[in-house]
C-alpha cells in the first residue's frame, strides 16, 4: 500500500511512467470506415489528427465498448479500447463491419495490431519537460506546447532513435502523453526515458496506483463502472453521446431511460478502510447501491470510490454510507 500511494503521489506532483502496452489496438480503415465508425460509436468523430473517446454499444443501449478514437487519416482510424479484451472487442468489431458491408456499406478492413505497438503512458507536472530532453524536433521548446500539441490530439514525433505516434490525454487526469511506439523499441524507448527521468522525479507507476488516480478525476472503467448492464447515459457520460446522429442502440438506450447513476463517493472511514469494489452503498440503513470501484485519494487524503445509485441520490454533496 505504501508504494502505491508513493507512485500516486509521484503523478500528482512530479512524473510517473506506466506501461500501458496491454491496450488493444486495432487499425481500421477503406473507403467504407467513416461512415461504418460514424453509426457503430455514439460521439462524434474527431478530425484528422484529433482523437475522442467514444463508446460502441449493444442492440440494448448499453455499453459494449469504450473505445479511443484516433484518426490518422480522412478513412483510416487508429482504435484503442480495454486491455485483455482484444478477442471480445475484434470479435463485435470485425462481425459489426461485416453486417454493415453486407448491407450495401463500403469496403472496410479491420487489422488487431495489438502486438505490434506497446504504450508507455507518461504522466505528471514534469512529462513536458523530461520530454523534451529527448524529442528531436527543429524547435523542441513548442513541439509538446499547447499550440502545436493540443490536448486530445495525436502527433507522430521521435524521440531519440524511436518513432512514435504520441497521443496528447492522460488517464490519470494529469498533463501526459500516451507514447504509442513499435514494439521492437520497447527495451530502447524505455531506457531512454529512464536515462534522463531521474532529475525530473519519474517513478516507475503500478495499476493499483493509476486505479486510484483515475477515481479521483471520476474516469470510468471498462468492466467497473462500465459493461452491459448501464448506458452511457447511466454512466454519466452525456457528453460523450452526441444525441443529433443515428447510432447502434440510440433508441433502446434512450427508451431505458435513467434506471441508476454512476456516482464518485468519498469516504470517511478508518483510516485503515481499504475499500476495491463490491461493497454496499446505504440510504438511512436500506441498500441502494454497490461501489464499482474502491482505493485511497492522495488529493483529498481519505478513501474513494465510485458507484451506481438511483438518480434521486446522485446530487454533489449527498450523504450515503459505504458498508
Amino acid at each position: 500500500w505504501p508504494y502505491a500511494k508513493a507512485e500516486a503521489e509521484a503523478v500528482r506532483n512530479t512524473v510517473g511512467l506506466i506501461d500501458a502496452s496491454a491496450f488493444t489496438k486495432h487499425l481500421l480503415r477503406g473507403p467504407g470506415a467513416t461512415a461504418f465508425l460514424d453509426h457503430f460509436t455514439c460521439n462524434k468523430l474527431p478530425n484528422v489528427g484529433r482523437i475522442n473517446l467514444t463508446y460502441a454499444l449493444t442492440d440494448h443501449g448499453t455499453t459494449r465498448t469504450e473505445y479511443t478514437i484516433v484518426r490518422l487519416k480522412e478513412n483510416e482510424y487508429y482504435l484503442i479500447s480495454a486491455g485483455a479484451w482484444t478477442a471480445y472487442d475484434y470479435d463485435f468489431l470485425q462481425k459489426s463491419a461485416d453486417d454493415w458491408m453486407a448491407q450495401g456499406g463500403g469496403r472496410i478492413d479491420i487489422h488487431d495490431i495489438t502486438t505490434q505497438w506497446g504504450v508507455f503512458a507518461l504522466a505528471g507536472p514534469n512529462a513536458r519537460a523530461l520530454l523534451k530532453d529527448i524529442v528531436k524536433d527543429a524547435d523542441p521548446d513548442t513541439v509538446l506546447g499547447n499550440k502545436r500539441f493540443p490536448w486530445l490530439s495525436y502527433r507522430d514525433i521521435e524521440l531519440g532513435m524511436c518513432p512514435v505516434r504520441a497521443i496528447r490525454v492522460a488517464y490519470t487526469g494529469e498533463l501526459g502523453w500516451e507514447l504509442h511506439y513499435p514494439i521492437e523499441f520497447g527495451r530502447y524507448l524505455w531506457d531512454l526515458l529512464w536515462s534522463v527521468g531521474q532529475k525530473h522525479g519519474l517513478k516507475g507507476v503500478g495499476a493499483r496506483a493509476q486505479n486510484w488516480l483515475r477515481q479521483e478525476k471520476s474516469y470510468r472503467a471498462f468492466g467497473n463502472e462500465l459493461g452491459r448492464d448501464a448506458t452511457p447515459l447511466e454512466a454519466a457520460l452525456d457528453r460523450f453521446v452526441d444525441l443529433s446522429k443515428d447510432f447502434r442502440g440510440k433508441e433502446k438506450m434512450l427508451a431505458t431511460g435513467i434506471r441508476s447513476k454512476c456516482v464518485t463517493l468519498l469516504i470517511d472511514g478508518p483510516a485503515d478502510a481499504d475499500p476495491w469494489g463490491k461493497e454496499a452503498i446505504l440510504n438511512d440503513g436500506v441498500k441502494v447501491g454497490r461501489l464499482t470501484s474502491g482505493g485511497y485519494s492522495v488529493a483529498f487524503g481519505k478513501q474513494i470510490g465510485m458507484g451506481y445509485v438511483p438518480a434521486a441520490l446522485a446530487e454533489p454533496g449527498t450523504k450515503l454510507k459505504v458498508k
